[in-house]
């Protein structure tokens, strides 16, 4: 896994410290990336982007976050397992790394916030696009990969875990709403935390803030049809070949990889 985080000045104006302040982040999610870590900042010091690596694909290419030559910039958290496939279809000789991380920059670049659409992964992003002053934000269909945010004083912050966004804010409280929730159901509804005035972006959402305002709209939802087409046979194999192909693309990685083994019927 990785740390992603990042500060988004509304109103565009200078955020004081801001270089200090994304590397507070950082070091609160070290452990969430051991390999690297790194900063952005916009010349004009209104947003900034931070992220600790655990190298995964393209060791050395993947560093983030990452800029195009357009001036977008993305950090991201988690794997685009069908990135290879990707880069055929937008061009692999337009690439300059052998990175997931710039097959998001180059899907955002051809598809826009329907690129989500294209991926098959677990994920959490923010990208920054320069020519549209926009901020687009996306995490993945089933919410494997964390997004969390908040805003104070103008300014929006977002992190992987709650406690790198715990020093930027006015008061650390305890959501009640959320926590007699957690007590009821061992878990927190909807975009809910158990801090406060910290929110989670929900699965399969994304997030866009342009001119000072923030919308939110669900890309994705699960649908289930009844297909009685088909012999009890053909399910079989379907479900073979799905799961086969599944841990196909899990295994694409330029490390080592190791897998556990449990009793849980999930896996």
């Amino acid at each position: 896994m990785c740390g992603i985080g990042g500060i988004v000045e509304l109103n565009g104006e200078i955020i004081e410290g801001l270089s200090s302040k994304l590397a507070r982040i950082n070091h609160l999610q070290k452990h969430r990336g051991p390999d690297d870590n790194n900063i952005w900042a916009r010349d004009k010091k209104n947003i900034g982007l931070a992220h600790t690596r655990l190298s995964i694909i393209d060791v050395d290419g993947g560093i983030q976050p990452m800029r195009d030559s357009s001036g977008n910039c993305v950090t991201f958290n988690g794997e685009i397992y069908n990135y290879i496939e990707l880069r055929k279809e937008l061009g692999a000789s337009n690439f300059r790394t052998k990175s997931d991380t710039e097959v998001i920059l180059k899907a955002y670049e051809k598809w826009g916030v329907d690129c989500v659409q294209h991926f098959r992964g677990m994920f959490a992003f923010a990208l920054w696009d320069e020519k549209r002053k926009t901020v687009f934000c996306a995490r993945d269909f089933f919410g494997i990969k964390p997004f969390y945010y908040t805003i104070v004083d103008n300014k929006f912050y977002f992190a992987s875990e709650v406690k790198a966004l715990l020093p930027f804010v006015d008061k650390v409280e305890t959501n009640l709403e959320a926590f007699k929730e957690y007590l009821s159901f061992q878990l927190v509804l909807r975009e809910k935390t158990l801090f406060k005035n910290i929110t989670q972006l929900m699965p399969a959402h994304f997030l866009k803030i342009r001119n000072g305002n923030i919308n939110i709209k669900k890309y994705w939802e699960l649908y289930y049809r009844p297909d009685e087409q088909h012999t009890e046979k053909y399910f079989e194999n379907k479900l073979q070949f799905l799961l086969e192909d599944s841990m196909r693309l899990h295994m694409r990685s330029d490390v080592p990889i190791g897998g556990y083994l449990s009793g849980g019927l999930d896996s």
